[in-house]
């Protein structure tokens, strides 16, 4: 069975992304009540036909949902304007809503912690503190950017001045991602938090 709410979605726009092997398929209606969902193999699918039915097409490398978009990645070019197509034909058929995922927890009308955060106590916090700092200065920052262009970031850890990250959509693949990205990231959190932070992607 499917773990979503059933709900049927109307593919609105298939934009492209700066991924070329990546399609960004805006929806009329959030597809997921909060955070996002990436799933990187059928095995990832757990009975969920939409997603299974995405796999057995072939070529596809990842799907990620949230907000009001699906971004699917493909492995390569091959038959890339058939399984594009093919792709909103599914979305449209067997797609449901997906009530909270695994990411972030919904919105709240509580202030941001960076309202309360003085920049020159940031080095002297400690590092699960610092941690909840940057992801809130990515939501705010990055986060945005990298879903107008189909994809995401997940935070792993932050330790030791070094921040690893998951990109996920368009940004799992994108040969950008790896060098410009991360070097954009650290700048933004230098001007945020007036100090220097590595940061690193995770596969």
């Amino acid at each position: 069975m499917n773990e979503g709410v059933e709900k049927k979605f109307e593919v609105l726009d298939t934009e492209m992304t700066p991924n070329p092997n990546a399609f960004k398929y805006v929806l009329n209606a959030p597809v997921v009540g909060s955070g996002a969902r990436s799933v990187t193999s059928e095995e990832d699918a757990k009975g969920d036909h939409f997603i299974r039915s995405v796999f057995d097409l072939g070529n596809v490398q990842s799907i990620y949902m949230t907000e009001n978009f699906v971004t699917v990645s493909f492995q390569s070019a091959h038959n890339l304007e058939l399984l594009v197509d093919a792709v909103e034909d599914i979305i449209e058929e067997h797609l449901t809503f997906y009530d909270g995922q695994d990411a972030k927890p919904e919105e709240t009308d509580e202030p941001s912690i960076l309202e309360s955060l003085d920049k020159i106590d940031f080095p002297n916090l400690s590092d699960p503190e610092k941690g909840a700092v940057i992801d809130a200065v990515l939501d705010e920052t990055v986060r945005p950017a990298l879903a107008n262009d189909g994809g995401g970031l997940t935070v792993l850890d932050f330790s030791d001045n070094t921040l690893r990250i998951r990109y996920q959509g368009a940004c799992g693949s994108c040969p950008s991602s790896a060098t410009g990205t991360l070097r954009a990231i650290e700048n933004i959190l230098h001007s945020s938090l007036k100090q220097k932070i590595r940061v690193i992607s995770s596969s």
